[in-house]
């Protein structure tokens, strides 16, 4: 059981490598149009074409896009999704046996079908006149599920372990900037902080949150032992 929950834990932890990837690929941006954090989005690192200026096409979020390394971040667009069903079901043994407690493995499977679809249809497609409509259609749609998936794998969690306070309050901080990048995104202009902020706000909190889920289970691990021994 401990190597399982080890396991489990690491992988949840190798999540990391999204943010390794996002810096590289980001980086490999040709300077004399750099990659912008603030006003291109996530998906644009794993875009195939070289379109250029998406103003030229009328996009509703102007912004350039060529990603000479757009396979790495595609690639890891879809190990983010097989990551977290992995470690859900490595770790199915420390879940609610409550109806939300069993949901989490079906959850992290939509999470992860949302994710793949993310890097097997690359973005942007839907913005250039033209463009490849089935990629335009999955993208996003990949994109809802794994935000609104993840978001509620969060509650439960949170409403689970509300006895470890720090992990509980850090988890529901995670859940409130994930709303808070929600309603931004669909704000106006992103009240003004740039779509790819706004992308981040809603987005990133449950890649964080699995990081700090794996750490705090590798902290409790000995604790956990020992019930399970006793």
């Amino acid at each position: 059981m401990t190597a399982r929950l080890k396991t489990g834990a690491a992988l949840l932890i190798l999540t990391i490598s999204y943010y390794l990837a996002e810096l590289i690929v980001g980086n490999r941006w040709y300077d004399a149009h750099p990659y912008s954090w603030s006003g291109n989005m996530i998906s644009d690192l794993g875009v195939p074409e070289c379109f250029g200026d998406m103003a030229q096409y009328g996009a509703s979020t102007p912004r350039y896009i060529c990603s000479p390394w757009h396979a790495w971040m595609s690639a890891e667009f879809v190990l983010l999704g097989v990551l977290l069903l992995a470690a859900a079901l490595l770790l199915t043994p420390l879940l609610p046996k409550t109806v939300a407690g069993r949901a989490v493995p079906y959850l992290a499977l939509i999470n992860c079908v949302g994710i793949v679809l993310v890097g097997i249809f690359p973005g942007s497609a839907g913005e250039v006149p033209g463009g490849n409509h089935l990629r335009a259609v999955l993208h996003p749609t990949g994109a809802y599920l794994e935000l609104l998936s993840g978001l509620a794998i969060m509650i439960i969690i949170a409403s689970r372990y509300r006895t470890h306070r720090a992990y509980t309050a850090a988890t529901l901080a995670l859940i409130g900037i994930t709303i808070i990048g929600m309603i931004t995104s669909l704000a106006p202009n992103h009240l003004g902080l740039g779509a790819g902020t706004a992308e981040r706000l809603a987005i990133d909190p449950f890649v964080v949150w699995r990081i700090v889920t794996g750490v705090a289970l590798l902290l409790a691990l000995p604790r956990i032992q020992r019930q399970t021994t006793g």
